[in-house]
């Protein structure tokens, strides 16, 4: 039998996050335009591969961008649709675009490279996947913005990746990081890098735990004493 249309406000009501989806904070030029700049990218690199055997470490690692970049928009439009918008490929941080920069002038003309590209490379994958993992499992209780304020999405998750790490996307995109500069064979933003990534996921996390606590209570501070960062945090 063929379902009868249904109308916006119909759909609007639904408990479906997709429900709670806002188009006003979505430009659509952009989001097309940082999927085609990703796509090409990703395309380009792939044929260099082939084409520039050297080039190889550089090809790989500009994929990796690439489908991390994808992979923060997707999950976040798949999982807390409400707070999709056109920067949830974090495309727009100077910070990230400086390091990126920097690692690719560095594997261009340092004289030393570090030959561990295949350790590297896993560390890349698993990193990534510990942070998509950390995402689907999270949902609705993950943002890329620290919140200081409940809402009624928000719930404490230990269950996952995050029975088993406290921060698994901190952790995860920590992972990464050193993976990829390891893939790159770069010493100097792999150790003065990690330094100030380390610092910056210490402070972070210092400060969003004090909303945790504020938003869960006693039942934070014991998954918190339960459950490590792994990141000697």
């Amino acid at each position: 039998m063929k379902q009868p249309h249904r109308t916006l406000e119909e759909m609007l009501d639904d408990e479906s996050p997709y429900a709670r989806y806002d188009a006003r904070k979505n430009n659509l030029v952009k989001i097309a335009s940082k999927s085609f700049v990703l796509g090409g990218v990703f395309t380009a690199a792939l044929i260099g591969e082939f084409a520039y055997s050297r080039l190889v470490p550089l090809c790989l690692y500009l994929q990796f961008l690439c489908i991390f970049h994808s992979l923060e928009f997707g999950m976040t439009y798949l999982y807390n649709n409400s707070q999709t918008d056109d920067d949830s490929f974090i495309l727009e941080d100077r910070e990230f675009h400086m390091i990126t920069v920097i690692s690719i002038i560095e594997y261009s003309f340092s004289p030393f490279h570090l030959s561990i590209q295949p350790i590297g490379m896993l560390l890349a994958l698993v990193g990534q996947l510990i942070r998509t993992l950390s995402m689907g499992t999270a949902q609705e209780s993950f943002n890329h913005y620290i919140q200081k304020s409940g809402k009624e999405t928000h719930t404490l998750v230990t269950k996952g990746v995050y029975k088993y790490i406290r921060h698994p996307s901190y952790f995860g995109f920590f992972v990464w990081f050193i993976g990829l500069e390891l893939l790159l064979g770069n010493t100097l933003v792999l150790s003065v890098g990690a330094v100030i990534l380390w610092k910056f996921f210490r402070d972070r996390i210092a400060y969003e735990e004090d909303y945790l606590i504020r938003f869960f209570g006693a039942d934070y501070i014991k998954y918190r004493a339960n459950t490590k960062t792994w990141l000697y945090i």
